[in-house]
């Protein structure tokens, strides 16, 4: 425990360019004084080393009493802004702690993590509001906070590596629908049974007698005519349309621009799933996950969101698995009364077999290909901006 005590108390120093110029003009006196043995020479040279010394004692100082904490969200959007924050706590009671900085350690896949903090007393919390920006879609792991500073004097900077780790899930970039891809949207004009989960207010499941607490909108009048007990009107919700997803997320080798038609398929995929979920739709998931096939049952709320969408963010270009797998792990009952998409960078590579076995298990199929999504798909605009910066 002390070990890692003293570790984490552990600084560096590094003479800024206005300190080596300090230096510099330190030696210029310190020749000068020898060569003319006047006194005040001498003092004045002594003054500069130990302003010098003094310079990154307290600079020192500083970042070893400073405390910090990061609060960061585990999900974030692709090259969207996170907004977090840094908690500062000085341990000093007296001594306040000025300029200091701080920075993600080799973070990738992140951009402009930085923040900073004017004045820090004694004994007090601060929180440095900060924001970086998710370029890469994936998991982003960020080993620690480095604290640096350059008071007093701008001569020294000294700084701290503090060990925090966290992990950042970047979803795809989220897009636009040209079109509206989903056929009913179950919390608009569903056609679907209605299910047996009573005490909803959607369609019409049967009368009962009123009981206390019952709104009297719901009171069936004519039926109730003539009876010592009005009688209510029993609903129920209907049951959600589905929409399943089949993504191809294999690269062909030979075509310059699959792993960039396969970035856009993933994120037509991420806006779909989106749109669906604040629907009412009931939402799947098939794909080749980095052990094998990963399948996800319909679903709905946000513990699916965050699990389809991570799936989506955790795509790797070394997938093992044949995309016929993928589909062949797809239990019946998870596509029987679905609607279902299937996305891939060409139709030539989806076997005949494949798409026939799929399109008697699911109620409808629809084939979206990388040739398709000018038609159905706008994508983020912060997309189109980072590839014109591209070269």
């Amino acid at each position: 425990m002390a070990r890692r005590k003293r570790k984490d108390r552990r600084t560096t120093l590094r003479v800024t360019l206005a300190g080596w110029l300090f230096l510099l003009v330190s030696l210029l006196v310190g020749l000068a004084a020898v060569r003319s043995q006047m006194p005040m020479m001498f003092v004045l040279f002594g003054a500069m080393l130990g302003g010098m010394a003094v310079s990154a004692m307290i600079a020192r100082g500083m970042v070893i009493a400073a405390n910090v904490h990061r609060e960061l969200p585990t999900r974030a959007w692709q090259f969207e802004t996170v907004y977090f924050g840094y908690y500062l706590r000085n341990r000093r009671r007296h001594s306040p702690c000025l300029g200091i900085a701080l920075h993600e350690i080799a973070p990738r896949g992140v951009e402009n993590a930085y923040g900073y903090c004017v004045h820090l007393p004694g004994r007090s919390v601060f929180r440095a509001g900060c924001r970086l920006n998710a370029e890469n879609r994936g998991r982003v792991d960020l080993k620690g906070v480095r604290l640096t500073t350059k008071f007093p004097f701008g001569l020294v900077i000294v700084r701290r590596d503090v060990e925090q780790t966290a992990s950042l899930v970047v979803w795809p970039a989220k897009g636009r629908l040209k079109s509206d891809l989903f056929r009913r949207g179950a919390l608009e004009a569903s056609n679907a049974p209605p299910s047996r989960l009573q005490g909803g207010q959607d369609e019409f499941f049967g009368l009962r007698e009123y009981r206390t607490g019952d709104s009297p909108r719901w009171i069936h009048w004519r039926r109730s005519a003539g009876r010592e007990t009005p009688v209510v009107r029993e609903m129920a919700h209907p049951v959600p349309d589905v929409l399943f997803l089949v993504i191809d997320t294999s690269l062909d080798e030979t075509e310059p621009l699959a792993e960039w038609q396969r970035e856009r398929l993933l994120r037509l995929a991420a806006t779909m799933i989106d749109q669906a979920l604040m629907r009412g739709f009931q939402v799947g998931l098939a794909i080749a996950g980095a052990k094998g096939p990963e399948v996800f049952p319909p679903a709905m709320g946000i513990g699916a969101r965050i699990s389809l969408l991570d799936a989506l963010a955790n795509v790797s270009d070394a997938e093992p698995v044949a995309f016929h797998r993928v589909v062949e792990a797809i239990p019946a009952s998870a596509v029987h009364n679905a609607q279902t998409f299937l996305l891939t960078e060409a139709r030539e590579g989806i076997s005949p077999a494949v798409l026939a076995g799929l399109g008697r298990s699911a109620r409808h199929l629809e084939v979206i290909a990388a040739v398709d999504l000018e038609g159905v798909f706008e994508d983020n605009p912060l997309v189109r901006t980072r590839e014109e910066k591209c070269p």
